[in-house]
């Protein structure tokens, strides 16, 4: 049974004239009987009564009618959901990011411009290092990340593009002897107690305040590692030692804690949006037309 000739029936049974059908078909009256014929052929029983001026739908015909038109509606409706998730319209989108975003307006306005023009799409956030994204990604976990990373990804398998760059600060006790500076060195904070990142943690900070130390040939005084920025401010004003955190972070403000920019070349944090290399999701594509970079 082909989805034609239900049509065809429909057409006939709403009509109840084989010529006005045709009409509304845009096809000759004769190729129209004789597809019902065939339909009813197939069906083994008579689906109308043709009369000389009139046209009757049969008890078979009336059995058909809701079935047929229930039938040919979830084609319809497959057919547009086909087409909505081939458009990336529907569907699930994974999206991986680092602690501090939040407190850009990067992802405020991607994720607000998206859920604008995509209602329809799930979002799925995922609060993640950047290395655990990076791994997320090549594992197909997530579909993209919003990563702290400077340079090349380390995975050939997986694109990023850098969105912006977010100067490093020194984060000092109020009443440090640097905290009145207008802009310090990695140098001048070579001998402090530094709390940091954990290796473990895959935070990609951590990386970029080694190479510029191993740039300099500093040997960094780390005394105590967290792994969330906010407990790194809380543990300098409580006098465990200084920190290096990206500007956004400034916003955190603790009476206890002063923010110095870093004077170092080198010294950001790049913002980033990574992507599988292969990815070819209209998902993935309709997110990052969205996305603008600074």
């Amino acid at each position: 049974m082909e989805l034609r000739h239900l049509r065809y029936f429909v057409a006939v049974a709403e009509e109840l004239h084989f010529t006005r059908a045709a009409e509304r078909l845009h096809i000759g009256q004769p190729p129209l009987s004789q597809q019902i014929q065939a339909l009813e052929a197939e069906l083994g029983a008579p689906l109308f009564r043709r009369h000389q001026r009139k046209v009757e739908l049969t008890a078979a015909g009336l059995q058909l009618l809701p079935r047929a038109r229930q039938i040919l509606a979830d084609s319809a409706a497959a057919a547009a959901a086909v087409r909505r998730a081939a458009d990336g319209e529907t569907g699930e989108l994974r999206i991986g990011f680092t602690s501090s975003l939040p407190l850009t307006p990067i992802l405020h306005h991607s994720l607000q411009h998206y859920r604008r023009d995509y209602p329809a799409v799930r979002l799925t956030l995922s609060e993640m290092f950047t290395a655990g994204q990076f791994d997320a990604l090549e594992r197909r976990q997530l579909d993209l990340g919003f990563v702290r990373f400077n340079g090349p990804a380390p995975s050939p398998l997986i694109r990023v593009e850098e969105l912006h760059r977010d100067r490093l600060l020194a984060v000092l006790p109020r009443g440090h002897r640097l905290a009145a500076a207008d802009a310090v060195t990695l140098a001048e904070l070579a001998r402090e107690p530094l709390i940091g990142y954990p290796q473990e943690s895959g935070a990609g900070l951590r990386d970029v305040i080694l190479q510029l130390a191993r740039q300099d040939g500093l040997e960094l005084n780390v005394v105590q590692e967290a792994g969330e920025a906010i407990t790194q401010i809380g543990l300098v004003a409580a006098g465990v030692g200084v920190a290096v955190l990206p500007s956004p972070l400034e916003c955190v403000q603790i009476p206890a804690v002063h923010y110095v920019p870093l004077a170092d070349d080198g010294a950001y944090l790049s913002m980033g949006i990574a992507t599988r290399r292969d990815e070819d999701s209209p998902l993935v594509a309709n997110f990052l037309a969205g996305v603008e970079a600074d």
